[in-house]
């Protein structure tokens, strides 16, 4: 292969993951695209219907989100007859199911020289998770290792777990996240789109917005912001808060803010694809999630200019520096979350400079095109481009 011109030369490779939608097109076309251009022939292989830009062949698997299901065998099985068949240079895996499934079905494949990449997009065995993870995930990702070629990991913590125990010659290597798309968060009149924004929700210029962009699920603990809001609304803070996100709790939090009396400050617009015009119309990032491989909405919302104030796990600690570029906070401790919210209220100097970010080492362009570099050399038996750990 001639890395100087980045020509593909006919080389292949195949993208594994559990899911299309919640998967490959949220995360991985940006990379998937590298290739392409690249000169390489891109398939993937994941469950769902949807179809997937820039691939030659979109296999649409069996298998469902969790590895526990009958369906995972079926769909090894089926991978194996699809690298049999087409003979791929990489096997580039994702997701429990999807790197489980790739990295099973490609045992033969890979003696004869297909190499097999695994990133993680956040270990299930981490400081703090509970011991049937580490009893269960654990031997199993440390065995997986060993079928191998490199592991990808998206944080600081995992980063280090894997390189402590995995063993020596295992070959963990970092990445700052899959890399985000900033263009859609680019806005010509951030005036005019906060005005706006503001406007439909009906929350006046003068409130200070907390927004948090995620699934409203159990894991992003939204109910810890309002809990938050009602602290900051009892000291006559006025204060607002905006979820937006698909609503997949049944609308418990929903019922948590009626119940904590301050549902008539909350906000909670379902999916929307002006993110970046809601950003601006907030005044700080409010991210209040128990685990996370790394903090996406973080990031969206440094690149929109907000201060940000998150709770302390791997995935923020990876992109925040506490009382630097932003604050950490504990886990579930509304009084605290408060109490930064607060201080940024207060303080506008701190808020300032708490918002500006150096944030390009994120664009998904970038790290699409040095992981498609990266993953070039490895496929070529070089290993002297690397990003670093």
């Amino acid at each position: 292969m001639d890395t100087d011109t980045g020509v593909g030369k006919n080389r292949k490779i195949l993208f594994v993951a559990s899911l299309g939608r919640d998967h490959l097109l949220k995360f991985h076309v940006p990379t998937i695209r590298a290739f392409s251009e690249r000169g390489w022939t891109v398939d993937a292989a994941c469950a769902g219907e949807e179809e997937v830009p820039y691939v030659r062949n979109r296999f649409r698997m069996c298998w469902k989100r969790t590895p526990f299901h009958p369906d995972t065998l079926k769909g090894i099985r089926d991978l194996k007859r699809i690298l049999a068949k087409e003979h791929y240079d990489v096997v580039y895996c994702h997701t429990p199911v999807g790197g489980l499934a790739a990295r099973l079905a490609a045992v033969r494949t890979r003696r004869r020289g297909t190499k097999v990449v695994y990133c993680a997009h956040g270990l299930h065995f981490y400081k703090g998770a509970p011991l049937k993870n580490w009893l269960l995930y654990y031997p199993v990702e440390k065995w997986l290792a060993r079928k191998t070629d490199v592991l990808y990991m998206i944080n600081a913590e995992d980063y280090e777990t894997v390189k402590k125990r995995f063993g020596k010659n295992t070959d963990v290597r970092r990445i700052p996240g899959m890399g985000i798309d900033f263009a859609r968060l680019e806005t010509e009149d951030p005036a005019r789109d906060r005005r706006r924004v503001r406007g439909e929700f009906g929350i006046p210029e003068d409130a200070f917005v907390m927004i948090y962009a995620a699934d409203i699920v159990a894991n992003k603990n939204q109910g810890m912001l309002v809990d938050a809001l009602k602290i900051l609304r009892g000291k006559g803070l006025n204060t607002y808060l905006v979820l937006p996100g698909p609503e997949c709790d049944g609308g418990a939090a929903k019922r948590h803010a009626q119940a904590q009396g301050v549902a008539e400050f909350c906000r909670f617009p379902g999916w929307r694809g002006d993110i970046g015009a809601l950003m601006r119309a907030a005044d700080v990032c409010t991210a209040s999630s128990i685990r996370e491989g790394f903090g996406l909405s973080l990031v969206e919302a440094m690149r929109c200019g907000l201060p940000v104030v998150a709770t302390d796990n791997r995935g923020h600690r990876s992109i925040l520096r506490d009382g630097e570029n932003g604050f950490l906070v504990p886990l579930g401790d509304a009084a605290a979350m408060a109490s930064r919210v607060a201080q940024l209220m207060k303080d506008p100097a701190l808020r300032k400079r708490m918002s500006v970010h150096d944030t390009e080492k994120y664009d998904s362009r970038r790290v699409a095109e040095r992981l498609a570099k990266e993953i070039e050399e490895i496929a070529g038996g070089e290993q002297t481009c690397r990003f670093s750990g």
